[in-house]
């Protein structure tokens, strides 16, 4: 059940991105270690720009493959229950398995990012940056991803605009 005044009292207090934050907070599963991996954003905050945890997004989606996954996600939200810790039940409350960050396209910055993924024990890490061959075979989705993330983090004037990179980390 939701509650009105706490959902206010949260959504005055806290951005979406620390929102978010908890939620990876929350999660532990295999080799993933949500405190860790927002220990580890908190202390390298300069690296990147946002991040979302959800569960994977395949685009274009033919297959309906993301739709299955926002599906999982609701069904696992609207069937939580919190359980005491001797029981043998246990729900997941968000159970992503994904974290999409966005950073400046510079090598160094997506180096780091990628070593922190190795740090974090992550099945795969991927670069999409619109130009890579094998993000996907549509190239009016590549050329639109591509276009999207040039100069699309704003700089205090127009001519400091960066061009941005999306790097994933996925967990089995």
């Amino acid at each position: 059940m939701l509650e009105l005044e706490r959902i206010q009292s949260l959504a005055q207090s806290y951005s979406p991105q620390e929102l978010f934050a908890a939620l990876v907070w929350q999660r532990r599963f295999n080799e993933f270690d949500g405190q860790e991996v927002i220990t580890d954003l908190t202390n390298h905050h300069h690296l990147w720009k946002s991040f979302l945890f959800t569960k994977p997004i395949y685009a274009p989606d033919k297959d309906g493959l993301s739709f299955n996954g926002v599906l999982e996600t609701l069904l696992a939200m609207a069937n939580y229950r919190p359980m005491p810790e001797s029981s043998i039940i246990h729900f997941v409350p968000y159970p992503a398995d994904t974290l999409y960050v966005l950073a400046e396209n510079r090598d160094t910055t997506v180096a780091q990012l990628m070593d922190l993924g190795k740090k974090w024990r992550a099945d795969c890490v991927d670069v999409c940056d619109g130009t890579n061959a094998e993000e996907t075979e549509d190239w009016e989705f590549r050329d639109y991803v591509s276009l999207r993330l040039r100069k699309a983090l704003w700089g205090e004037d127009l001519k400091r605009d960066q061009d941005a990179v999306i790097i994933s980390y996925w967990w089995d």
